[in-house]
């Protein structure tokens, strides 16, 4: 999210206390949605103080640049970087064992700052750490910095000078060994099917990036999905390791969609189940979602629409739409503990709307919710991305009135946004009566 200038490109860390935190798993979803469809020139104008006029002249500036690519992203940042010669802003020191061409660089985004670490608006002076690994190869007297890394990862103690030493005369050899064809082979740039990529590319822009990759393992699975089956990566969320993981609120949901999806595919095309990667305790694990038929994706999709029916009745009068889908994410968790999760007092549940959380102030117990809420939400999110591209238009499933006004991420997986929601004390008490009478 853009802010103030001024504050950007000051040199500071986290204090020691937070450094300890997990990364937000939704961040690369939300960027991308936003940039496409949140940054208006109107919005961003009410957020910097500067002269905007170099941005595109269109509504949204950033939406036409901002592209999602299958697979790695490494590989398509490096083609732009050797064919454009540009800088690639990244954390990812990994970029540089790519093909960037003769000038193509990479640009790490923490030592991006201005010279005395103070933003200066008439010293305008922005600096950061850039490399170019063709002008480096040259430097260290070998062909290219790929010699270098896979020398590194065979001596992971050995000198540096050492290394540039073994690497200059590995890098002579008349014939390249198969332990270096095989390190180099996920630095290359993938080139088949390329058209097929080319050709759904467009199209596919507006999906989440774990959509994305969904739909790539059945459109190319001699490329993307290498395993006998697909598979999803759920990202760790803030919640409590010692309780049952919260991606288990909602896993229904993405069940229906994954199956919807697989039931689209040409026959042959289709798969027994997907993967997902989630926290299982201390661990990561893969767990298999058995895809169900048509007979069982219809009545569960009728199931949907129950218990949106029922949500509706209860809940509408007066809320935001973003308020009736925390408030139906909520009460799931309730619902689907099926009389084995105890639902906490209207004082309770008033006091975590309102302010994030049940009892005077945050505890584990307020942040393993926010977690299932997220779950449930975010699972809806991939149910309706997977109803929209098996089945555009299809008047039978009807996802885009069905899940229509769920929020965009930057709202739905914010305990601020969520607490900003609820500012109505009566509209509050009222849906947490109604939320206690239909789940209680």
């Amino acid at each position: 999210m853009p802010t103030k200038r001024g504050q950007v490109w000051c040199s500071r860390g986290l204090p020691q206390r937070r450094k300890g935190l997990p990364e937000n798993p939704f961040m690369v979803s939300a960027v991308f949605e936003d940039l496409r469809n949140r940054w208006s020139k109107e919005e961003i104008r009410k957020e910097v103080d500067d002269d905007i006029s170099c941005l595109a002249d269109t509504d949204y500036p950033w939406a036409e640049i901002t592209v999602m690519v299958p697979g790695e992203a490494d590989v398509e940042c490096a083609s732009v970087a050797k064919l454009t010669g540009c800088a690639v802003l990244t954390d990812d020191s990994d970029l540089l064992l790519h093909d960037l061409g003769q000038h193509g660089a990479v640009l790490f985004l923490d030592s991006v700052q201005t010279s005395s670490g103070v933003w200066d608006p008439a010293e305008p002076d922005i600096r950061g750490l850039r490399i170019c690994p063709h002008s480096l190869s040259g430097r260290l007297g070998i062909p290219s910095v790929q010699w270098f890394a896979y020398e590194l990862q065979r001596n992971v103690h050995m000198r540096f000078a050492e290394l540039t030493r073994i690497s200059q005369e590995s890098s002579k050899a008349t014939e390249l060994s198969s332990e270096y064809l095989e390190f180099l082979r996920e630095y290359q740039h993938e080139t088949t099917d390329n058209e097929v990529i080319r050709g759904a590319r467009q199209s596919l822009q507006p999906l989440d990036p774990r959509v994305s990759e969904l739909f790539w393992q059945y459109e190319l699975p001699g490329i993307y999905c290498l395993d006998e089956q697909p598979h999803v990566y759920l990202g760790i969320l803030n919640e409590d390791s010692s309780r049952r993981c919260a991606w288990e609120q909602g896993r229904t949901y993405r069940s229906l969609g994954y199956s919807f999806f697989n039931n689209s595919r040409p026959v042959a095309n289709r798969f027994a189940a997907v993967h997902e990667f989630v926290r299982r305790g201390g661990r990561i694990v893969a767990e298999e979602i058995t895809l169900s038929g048509t007979n069982t994706v219809t009545s569960d999709l009728d199931l949907v629409r129950k218990r949106l029916a029922t949500a509706h009745a209860a809940f509408d009068g007066g809320l935001a739409a973003e308020s009736f889908w925390y408030l139906f994410a909520l009460s799931d968790i309730y619902r689907d503990g099926a009389g084995t999760t105890t639902v906490p007092s209207a004082k309770q549940l008033e006091s975590f709307l309102t302010k994030g959380y049940m009892v005077q102030s945050t505890k584990w117990t307020d942040i393993h919710l926010l977690a299932q809420m997220q779950a449930g939400l975010y699972s809806l999110r991939i149910l309706k991305q997977l109803l929209d591209i098996a089945a555009p238009g299809d008047k039978l499933v009807e996802s885009s009135s069905l899940l229509a006004d769920l929020p965009p991420l930057h709202i739905m997986m914010s305990r601020q946004r969520m607490t900003q929601s609820f500012v109505n004390t009566r509209l509050v008490r009222h849906a947490v009566r109604q939320m206690i009478e239909t789940y209680g």
